[in-house]
């Protein structure tokens, strides 16, 4: 009887020993960062987004990111104005999407610890097209958190994104988004 309560004793005390993990995260701007990069003729021109929120699933390896197009500042007010206004239309268009359909390499995210890379692959929404991705992430475990760093590069016009050129200044289609994201445990 004795080696039995013995037994059970020491599996239960073995599973209080396992590092359990949260399958599902979320995050919004609070510790987090989205900025994009453009070129034009004359300069280059650096943005962010303030308000953004989303969430990742390790488990199913999918989740969901949305950027509010208003949100969306280059601290310019002009051709910020001719971003919401022309570019996004942000108020017919009010969220970027990102889908995320699954993630390759995703068994290390499913383990709930440690470091490495990851391709989240999904979907983009820009405006009213909606594109094929795949997206090379960073991610780090700590704390009972998950952070998550990477950057997308594509073309604004593959999004039917009206081109904002002036005569003195060609903006170039090229762009960049980085992100770095701090997701806490749901």
């Amino acid at each position: 009887m004795n080696r039995f309560i013995l037994a059970i004793f020491s599996v239960f005390c073995l599973g209080l020993g396992q590092e359990v993990s949260a399958a599902k995260y979320s995050f919004n701007q609070a510790g987090s960062s989205v900025k994009f990069f453009n070129t034009a003729s004359l300069h280059g021109i650096e943005g962010a987004a303030k308000s953004f929120s989303g969430s990742l699933d390790t488990d199913a390896l999918t989740g969901g990111f949305s950027v509010k197009t208003a949100s969306m500042t280059t601290n310019l007010g002009p051709r910020d104005t001719k971003m919401h206004e022309f570019c996004l239309e942000s108020e017919k268009f009010p969220n970027i999407t990102l889908s995320v359909t699954g993630i390759q390499d995703g068994e290390a995210l499913q383990a709930g610890s440690g470091s490495g890379k990851v391709t989240l692959t999904g979907t983009l929404k820009i405006r009213d097209v909606t594109k094929p991705v795949s997206i090379a992430a960073d991610y780090a475990f700590s704390d009972g958190g998950l952070s998550l760093k990477g950057r997308h590069d594509f073309k604004w016009t593959d999004f039917n994104v009206p081109d904002p050129s002036i005569i003195i200044s060609r903006l170039y289609p090229d762009m960049n988004v980085q992100f770095s994201l701090a997701m806490k445990a749901q």
